[in-house]
């Protein structure tokens, strides 16, 4: 079994967007309802959650995940990534292993990375079963990540702080991550709660097993503005855009009122993903009025994919750090 991480490949999309595949593999963008009980125990400002879902069927397993989030700071938008309590402020690790932790508890809405193995078959002992985290990111080339992974820490739970998020992290299980391998099966990779207003570009790229050596980066999912993002760009969205287009405006209100009382998905209002577009989906819009992200980022990704003796492929968890050395 082997590991694809120097390989890019963001297989993304979201609910928030329309569906990007490579092969088998695609990745969805999904708004999180919180829990009040756990909301409030988070924090009495803003608390929202996105989760990053991969969905396979026969044929292709998720391998590999690079990404680099930094939230948006201005004069209109400010915020930082939670970290729960049992947060692993090292490699940001999923710790809630086995689905031990109930709605209301807020180390169930932690910001971490995580696995098929780890989400829907947790065989292992412990985290690093089934879960690798390697370094930073090397977004927006194609190479192996050589430092320590930037993550949000419980001690930087405020304002200002816990606003990036820079890391690679893969399945040590390989081709073994799943049992449902004749059907689709939906598992998350990722999870970002957000406390306060702000939002962020999510950038990077996926890999499965399927299609090793074939990048696939994240695909632009922004509206208006954003629809300019460069290749392997993903909006996480602000408070108050419904219609992601990096704006909380007139059109976003527009949206809220006109779907009031009746059940709704996130583009048409129900911005806290209750199920239904409430007087708390109308507050959220009428708070952040006005606020923005700004341009989102639009460079030149310039080549892809490397010729394969660059090596792309990495080893398993066994043999990845010895690889990593060699390429000093």
């Amino acid at each position: 079994m082997r590991w694809v991480h120097a390989l890019g490949a963001a297989v993304a999309a979201t609910t928030l967007v329309g569906s990007v595949a490579q092969a088998t593999l695609s990745v969805n963008l999904v708004p999180v309802f919180v829990d009040p009980t756990a909301k409030s125990a988070i924090s009495s400002n803003t608390v929202r959650t996105f989760q990053l879902q991969v969905s396979q069927s026969a044929g292709e397993k998720w391998n590999v995940g690079s990404m680099k989030v930094t939230l948006a700071s201005n004069a209109r938008l400010s915020g930082y990534f939670y970290a729960s309590p049992n947060h692993d402020n090292t490699l940001a690790r999923n710790s809630n292993f086995n689905n031990a932790y109930a709605a209301t508890d807020p180390n169930k809405y932690d910001t971490f990375v995580s696995t098929p193995q780890f989400d829907v078959t947790p065989t292992g002992a412990s985290q690093s079963a089934n879960l690798n985290v390697v370094g930073t990111s090397d977004f927006p080339n194609v190479g192996p990540a050589t430092n320590t992974p930037v993550v949000p820490t419980t001690a930087g739970n405020a304002i200002g702080s816990n606003q990036t998020l820079d890391i690679v992290w893969g399945d040590s299980q390989g081709v073994n991550a799943t049992t449902a391998t004749d059907g689709t099966v939906t598992y998350t990779v990722a999870q970002f709660t957000i406390v306060g207003n702000t939002g962020a570009f999510i950038r990077g790229y996926s890999g499965g097993t399927a299609a090793t050596n074939t990048p696939i980066f994240f695909p632009n999912n922004g509206t208006g503005a954003l629809a300019a993002a460069s290749q392997g760009t993903m909006y996480l969205p602000i408070r108050g855009d419904a219609n992601l287009d990096g704006l909380s405006d007139q059109n976003d209100l527009n949206a809220v009122l006109g779907k009031l009382g009746k059940p709704a998905t996130f583009t048409q209002g129900d911005l806290d993903s209750s199920g239904s577009v409430d007087q708390l989906d109308l507050n959220a819009v009428l708070t952040s009025l006005g606020s923005g992200i700004g341009a989102p980022p639009g460079s030149a990704l310039g080549s892809l994919v490397p010729e394969p003796t660059t090596g792309l492929l990495l080893a398993g968890a066994v043999g990845l750090l010895p690889r990593r050395r060699n390429r000093k």
